[in-house]
């Protein structure tokens, strides 16, 4: 049974990898420029610095929210009051 499903799996990617070729030979044979992603945006190290930059400014939202939430719950007591994280 997995065999018959490896073959299959196989065979539509061939396929599959046929027709790529074949679009990008036809756009080849009509002089257009082929479109490759830079190479910037497939540097781990950059989509490295982006990620941790979204978690930075995750973090930061989160704290001025919590802060904010603190505000309208005030009462001159602390019940009620978050922590904020740090």
């Amino acid at each position: 049974m997995e065999t018959i499903i490896l073959v299959l799996v196989i065979g539509i990617l061939c396929i599959v990898c046929f027709f790529i070729g074949a679009k990008v030979g036809q756009t080849v044979i009509k002089g257009e420029n082929i479109n490759t992603p830079s190479i910037s945006k497939l540097n781990p190290m950059n989509i490295y610095k982006e990620h941790q930059e979204k978690i930075e400014t995750e973090k930061e939202k989160n704290k001025v929210e919590t802060i904010l939430r603190n505000i309208e719950r005030y009462d001159g007591t602390d019940n009620g009051q978050e922590d904020v994280p740090m």
